[in-house]
């Protein structure tokens, strides 16, 4: 084959590569410039989206218990959006550990990368008591259980129990009637003995527990020790429903378990009664009459003044 063949048909598929590459080209722009042409935006979009804001938020680490100190290993600053994060969050670390030299106490639990809230932890110096856990205008009382009055150690710290009072109400008259209510329904449990971790998850047979109450309820309670007895009843968890109640007494504990013997009754059918007959004096007499071999008895009417005889014989011949 000679030199010049082979250029040409070298340059012929040079030119048509070059062809389809320029007209692939040329129609990917017209395409564009009638799709931009031609292309509505939807209705109540807009194809500009708005940056989303940031802040530094102060997170835990790790699970964090009641009663923990605080360290910077604890805590790690994280992105926020601005309009998610939640209120009493701290943005750096000086702002918890003011002090050094002083402590900073976990007063509710958190878990691993949950925000620290101002209300979560103690301020600066301050340990986690009792009297940080108790909410505004409430009391914290202890009252005095078993192992059956609590619950068999099934009460833990953050459970809602409800109160039962039992008394005898004519002990002084030297009576035996026993009377039992509910005095108080679901109120909070903030330690048992001397334990506030609410992350307690074995029971335990204690001696007290100690309830969040109004100041009223307190007094009530302390005045119950004294009269009566006082037991507690766990609540599910997320029951908050306050039920309406009434009294039981020592009497009506069987009352609703007496069983009614139900006995068959046979009914007896009235029928009307028989007519007596009046007893009459027979006006008759048997008489049998001889005669010969033949023997033959009739009746007679009876003497009027014979009224013993009421048989008698004659011979006939």
């Amino acid at each position: 084959m000679r030199r010049s063949t082979i250029l040409s048909l070298g340059a012929s598929v040079a030119f048509g590569v070059f062809a389809v590459i320029m007209a692939r080209s040329w129609i990917n722009d017209a395409i564009r410039d009638e799709y931009s042409r031609h292309a509505q935006p939807a209705t109540g979009f807009t194809t500009e989206f708005k940056q989303a804001e940031f802040v530094p938020v102060v997170v835990a680490t790790r699970n964090l218990s009641f009663g923990e100190r605080l360290t910077t290993e604890d805590l790690r600053v994280v992105e926020f959006p601005m309009d998610a994060i939640p209120s009493g969050t701290y943005e750096t670390m000086n702002q918890i550990f003011v002090d050094p030299s002083k402590p900073t106490v976990v007063l509710r639990r958190m878990a691993e990368n949950e925000a620290v809230l101002d209300y979560k932890i103690s301020g600066p110096g301050a340990r986690g008591s009792l009297s940080s856990l108790i909410g505004e205008g409430m009391r914290a009382v202890s009252v005095r259980v078993s192992d059956v009055t609590g619950v068999s150690g099934f009460v833990m710290p953050g459970d809602y129990v409800d109160v039962i009072y039992t008394r005898d109400e004519e002990s002084r008259r030297n009576g035996n009637s026993l009377k039992s209510d509910v005095l108080i329904q679901n109120i909070k449990v903030l330690g048992i003995d001397q334990d506030l971790n609410d992350m307690t998850n074995v029971p335990s047979v204690v001696k007290t527990v100690t309830l969040e109450v109004s100041n009223l309820d307190a007094q009530k309670l302390h005045l119950a020790q004294d009269a009566g007895k006082i037991s507690l009843t766990l609540r599910q968890a997320g029951d908050t429903i306050i039920e309406q109640t009434s009294s039981v007494h020592q009497q009506s504990i069987l009352a609703n378990q007496q069983r009614t013997i139900i006995r068959p009754v046979t009914r007896r059918v009235a029928t009307a009664p028989q007519p007596k007959k009046a007893k009459t004096a027979s006006r008759l007499a048997e008489v049998t009459i001889f005669r010969g071999d033949e023997r033959d008895q009739v009746q007679v009417l009876k003497d009027p003044t014979d009224t013993e005889t009421g048989t008698s014989e004659l011979a006939g011949g």
